[in-house]
């Protein structure tokens, strides 16, 4: 691997985009694709000298896992409908402060269509 190479801050935030703002993903995918021995350290001190731009690419990605959580609380199956659904209002819980209620009971009926 060379040294010598430079990456400019464009491909570097893309790459840092493309891989969800992983440090040692993008830092592998530096790796492969441009052949510059990259560490996760690297990766994450030159991430946080644009944190507006890091910012927003941790945003992207917490709304694209937001969206898949979203697509499965829709599911036809049940139980990951379920569990989906748990997880958000356990995620919710953390938000809001004490006085806001949100506690919630779950019944399972089983039937032909659950099991």
């Amino acid at each position: 691997m060379s040294r010598d190479k430079k990456i400019s801050d464009k491909e570097f935030f893309t790459i840092l985009r493309e891989n969800a703002g992983l440090y040692a993903r993008t830092a592998r995918a530096i790796r492969k694709q441009f052949d510059i021995g990259y560490t996760r350290q690297a990766v994450r001190q030159r991430a946080e000298k644009n944190i507006e731009e890091l910012n927003d690419i941790l945003d992207e990605s917490f709304e694209v896992a937001e969206d898949g959580l979203h697509s499965i609380m829709r599911s036809k199956n049940e139980r990951l409908r379920l569990e989906a659904c748990k997880f958000q209002i356990k995620r919710r819980e953390n938000v809001y402060d004490d006085k806001t209620p949100t506690s919630f009971e779950v019944t399972i009926i089983e039937g032909k269509n659950n099991k």
